[in-house]
């Protein structure tokens, strides 16, 4: 039977994010898949070092914490449902720490190759436009961990558990819930992303380049900015789309073409380094 991993980036018990994850999770269970919650927030989950020791040596420097258990829990799971708050403009400290981490995954990347892997995202805030970056960081995070985003959910209620005043946000976090199911036992098409969205991880903060290009900053997708009898929409190149920064393929290059190398160009440089370090000593 697959798995899905209901992890909540909230310190807040029965709080909004609470709620609609619960409601996420019933509808999972409906479908007829186990799953396995995890309070995120109840976690000691340190800050990446940046050492690493996790590419090199196949095993994290920082060790005494629980990034190791959600590790396990993560190569454990088929599914992914992840809900966090925003309080300023993105998502908890929680879900940046252990995205940070995410490179623990590097041994792994083998064992994700052919399995069927989706992920939903719940995010929550006061207001929408305090929230410009919730749905890009927590599609980052399921992206990160090997998932790909079947669709996600914006709920805006500045009170505790007030978004139980508005019916068809449960209703719809239970029916994300039953998404994820279904993508797993029986595959299902992801959301169709709008006109001025990434198609890979739904982000709507795009960057402008220079050449008149737009770059996804999450995924690093390419497309042109092409006039609209409406506006403007973005066509994104195909080709961009098939090796994004998240795709197996992209994964193995920034490894084996980039961080690997990186050492031996280090300890090249280590001993001038050292003597250019030495005015900083003290």
């Amino acid at each position: 039977m697959s798995t899905i991993l209901a992890l909540l980036g909230s310190k807040r018990k029965l709080g909004n994010c609470d709620v609609l994850l619960s409601e996420a999770v019933e509808g999972a269970k409906e479908a007829g898949v186990r799953v396995d919650v995890l309070r995120l927030a109840d976690l000691n989950i340190e800050t990446c070092r940046g050492c690493l020791s996790c590419v090199y040596k196949g095993t994290c420097a920082v060790t005494g914490d629980d990034m190791p258990r959600l590790i396990d829990k993560v190569l454990a799971a088929d599914g992914l449902i992840v809900a966090a708050p925003t309080y300023l403009l993105s998502p908890t400290a929680v879900i940046k720490r252990a995205c940070d981490r995410g490179l623990m995954l590097s041994p792994y990347l083998e064992k994700f190759s052919g399995r069927q892997r989706v992920a939903v995202t719940i995010t929550v805030a006061g207001n929408a436009r305090w929230n410009p970056l919730g749905v890009e960081l927590l599609n980052q995070f399921a992206l990160a961990f090997g998932y790909r985003v079947l669709d996600y959910l914006e709920a805006y209620s500045p009170g505790p558990a007030e978004v139980l005043l508005q019916p068809e946000i449960p209703e719809r976090a239970r029916e994300l819930g039953r998404k994820v199911a279904l993508g797993l036992i029986q595959g299902i098409t992801a959301r169709q992303a709008g006109e001025t969205q990434c198609p890979i991880c739904y982000s709507r903060a795009l960057r402008l380049d220079p050449d008149g290009s737009v770059t996804c900053p999450i995924c690093l997708a390419r497309g042109n900015l092409v006039p609209t009898s409406a506006g403007h929409k973005i066509l994104f190149d195909p080709e961009s789309l098939k090796d994004h920064f998240w795709s197996p393929e992209h994964r193995r290059f920034h490894l084996a073409d980039w961080i690997v190398p990186s050492r031996d160009k280090y300890l090249t440089n280590r001993p001038r380094l050292k003597e250019l370090l030495a005015k900083y000593r003290n």
